[in-house]
């Protein structure tokens, strides 16, 4: 196992946009945003007659230069999906999409990274500081940390059931480690994966079993480019490179 690529809550591309950008013949998107042209040889300075750019900002300014103008408009658009066309030094708008819809982001979670949520997960998603740093020198990236007197903040994280358990059970402790409420599933379920990954890390060593991984768990290359969904599903990348979203493993192994 190389990865399990998590879903948080977000804002992501509307899928009319992601239709739109399949359309392009080249698709060049673009390192700084979400960002994307039908062209090569885009730079900050040059961008070919007639190339098409489809984004969700325009009139922005950037080392002191304002780039992506329109042609209607000088004023800054954030967070408004446009294809637009370029003529003459300026971006003709031939669509409009609208701004971002729900959905969700992925997050990179690694190995090292899932045996500290493995064992906080374990301890019911809440623990010591004290105890947690004896034995390890970080916290989890999914993982918050507060004093017990802050109310306010462990309750919004954290359901009361559980908060109360470990009160009751832990009445000196004055600073806590813990998972937040939502994502004890997320995290129940990346669990689930890792553990599974073990036996499919050693079936994709031949090619009968990348067959399988294939034809049973509907396996496919990971190109890395993967970032967003409008599912709620987690994605784990194998050893080989070969991807397999959560439905697929979870189905098959209950």
């Amino acid at each position: 196992m190389i990865k399990i690529l998590l879903p948080q809550i977000a804002k992501i591309t509307p899928k009319e946009v992601l239709e739109e950008i399949n359309k392009f013949e080249y698709i060049n998107k673009s390192p700084y945003s979400s960002t994307y042209y039908n062209v090569p040889e885009i730079t900050w300075d040059y961008k070919p007659e007639g190339s098409l750019r489809i984004s969700d900002h325009w009139n922005f300014v950037s080392h002191g230069t304002k780039h992506c103008l329109l042609a209607h408009t000088e004023e800054l658009i954030q967070n408004n999906w446009i294809l637009a066309k370029y003529i003459e030094g300026k971006y003709h708008i031939l669509k409009e999409f609208g701004s971002n819809v729900p959905g969700y982001k992925f997050i990179e979670v690694n190995k090292n990274e899932l045996e500290l949520l493995k064992d906080l997960y374990n301890k019911e998603g809440i623990v010591s500081s004290k105890e947690w740093y004896k034995k390890y020198q970080k916290r989890p990236d999914l993982a918050k940390e507060s004093h017990t007197k802050n109310k306010k903040v462990l309750l919004k994280n954290i359901s009361d059931e559980r908060l109360k358990k470990f009160k009751k059970e832990n009445k000196d402790i004055k600073k806590v480690v813990f998972i937040e409420e939502k994502y004890m599933s997320t995290i129940q379920i990346a669990l689930t994966l890792y553990q599974k990954s073990r036996e499919l890390d050693e079936i994709c060593r031949t090619e009968e079993g990348i067959n399988k991984l294939i034809n049973t768990y509907k396996a496919y290359e990971f190109k890395g480019d993967e970032s967003e969904s409008f599912e709620k599903i987690s994605i784990l990348v194998l050893d080989n490179g070969m991807a397999i979203k959560s439905v697929s493993i979870i189905v098959d192994y209950d």
